[in-house]
């Protein structure tokens, strides 16, 4: 029901939680939840869900309080974009084989979006990796 909209940025964040191996010293649940939430609203203005307007104020609002809004705010280096993909994948919110996100069509418009591909997630990823 409408709880689970309340999982928006969480799909990301704990992927990158497990990618720090839950290290706090790195990166605390409510920082990669920030973090998730931002890459959501990025990530449905990339699927043309959502204005990209609309994941620049996240961006903003979350770099105004102190907050990270980006990977490339973690320390340390990050595995790569396949293997943050493997997190995904092992999170709750998968079932059988289609990826399931909390997306937004703007702030305050989050949604379930089921059947998510994962190349969509996968070249996501890798354009949003410090690395690249």
């Amino acid at each position: 029901g409408d709880r689970a909209l309340l999982n928006l940025g969480h799909t990301f964040g704990h992927a990158l939680e497990a990618a720090t191996q839950y290290d706090g010293a790195r990166l605390v649940h409510g920082e990669g939840v920030a973090i998730g939430m931002a890459l959501a609203h990025r990530f449905s203005s990339r699927l043309n869900l959502a204005s990209p307007d609309d994941a620049a104020r996240v961006e903003a609002h979350l770099r105004a309080v102190g907050l990270p809004w980006r990977m490339a705010d973690i320390p340390g280096d990050l595995p790569d974009a396949d293997t943050l993909l493997s997190f995904i994948t092992q999170d709750k919110k998968v079932s059988r084989g289609a990826l399931t996100f909390i997306l937004t069509r703007g702030i305050g418009q989050a949604f379930i979006a089921k059947d998510v591909p994962a190349s969509e997630v996968l070249s996501f990823l890798r354009e949003s990796h410090p690395a690249s």
